[in-house]
């Protein structure tokens, strides 16, 4: 096995088709196509991004639609745009047939061994995908997650690219699900400070907005925004347990909440779940907390809605904070 992983790497870099790719962006510099930044004013307008993360056996599959998804993010205005969780993992099937089982077939626990040889090759191919999107659309771009390894640890990690493509914020997900424990992932130490250039924005991953306390912690770093690229392992969508997650949130904490949702079939795993912006249910007309919202809860699709930020703004400072530690949790706590 010790030989195999080199070579697996290898070939899975190989099989990425750099040569392809740098002639992609390439031509994206030289594409009819010139966009610039849309002035910060007190409106935002956010593009989320439902997509279907099944494996696939050629990179340019993935990257026109997520090249695509792009461009109905630009057609609309958006200045943000927000992808979903695990979105890089597609990209392993590539090595359909020559890592044991075909990509597609294979269970995502089977890719445990190989996981640590094969996770930057992918995590770098979406990362400078991602890195040349933002800037050619000029785009805040919430890339969504991706599993990378530092110092031999693996992460589960979100970035933010702003509209000239520079990073401006890394966050690794700091509550993981049973699987990614049993893939070799650590848990990200605590939610960093991001730098707010231009929009006051944070992103967590998934499962770290099952927990009040990290959208209290972004509320407290100043943030009115909270990207939450998610990925849900649950074949029967349910909405009752869709809205546990970030619309809940944002009830108890007054921001907006940007959930961007991986779907499809992904190494045997059923996916669902809806992109959605959601918002106190004072600030939506309707009263329902829901700003937009993708209309199934497979498949793809692109959804856009501008956000009043003095309204947001105005709203939290105006919020009755109430302490959701007091007090059954602070007894429940010192027993």
């Amino acid at each position: 096995m010790n030989w195999q992983k080199p070579l697996a790497s290898y070939v899975l870099r190989t099989q990425l088709q750099w040569r392809e790719w740098q002639k992609w962006a390439h031509s994206l510099q030289t594409h009819t196509e010139t966009f610039s930044p849309i002035p910060q004013t007190e409106s935002v307008t956010v593009s989320v991004v439902q997509f279907n993360v099944t494996p696939v056996t050629s990179p340019p599959l993935w990257r026109d639609r997520v090249t695509q998804a792009f461009r109905q993010a630009k057609a609309q205005d958006a200045q943000i745009i927000v992808f979903g969780e695990d979105i890089a993992l597609p990209l392993l099937g590539v090595l359909a047939g020559r890592v044991g089982a075909s990509a597609d077939q294979n269970p995502l626990p089977s890719w445990t061994p190989w996981l640590r040889a094969l996770v930057n090759p992918v995590y770098q191919y979406w990362h400078r995908t991602m890195q040349v999107l933002a800037r050619h659309f000029a785009i805040t771009t919430v890339a969504g997650s991706a599993i990378t390894k530092t110092h031999s640890k693996l992460f589960n990690q979100s970035v933010i690219f702003d509209a000239n493509g520079w990073v401006i914020a890394t966050q690794s997900k700091m509550h993981l699900f049973p699987l990614e424990n049993d893939l070799g992932i650590i848990p990200g130490a605590d939610l960093t400070p991001q730098v707010f250039a231009p929009w006051p924005l944070i992103t967590v991953v998934c499962n770290d907005a099952t927990y009040f306390e990290t959208f209290r912690m972004a509320w407290r770093l100043g943030a009115l925004l909270v990207a939450v690229p998610i990925v849900d392992p649950e074949p029967l969508y349910s909405e009752a347990k869709a809205r546990r997650g970030t619309w809940a949130r944002v009830q108890e904490t007054p921001v907006a909440g940007l959930v961007g949702a991986s779907t499809g079939n992904l190494f045997g795993m059923k996916l669902t779940g809806k992109a959605g912006i959601y918002l106190p249910i004072s600030l939506t007309k309707d009263g329902s907390g829901i700003l937009t919202e993708t209309a199934s809860a497979e498949g793809e699709e692109v959804v856009t809605a501008a956000i009043d930020l003095g309204c947001l703004r105005k709203f939290q400072q105006e919020f009755a904070y109430q302490d959701l530690t007091d007090h059954w949790l602070n007894a429940l706590y010192s027993q």
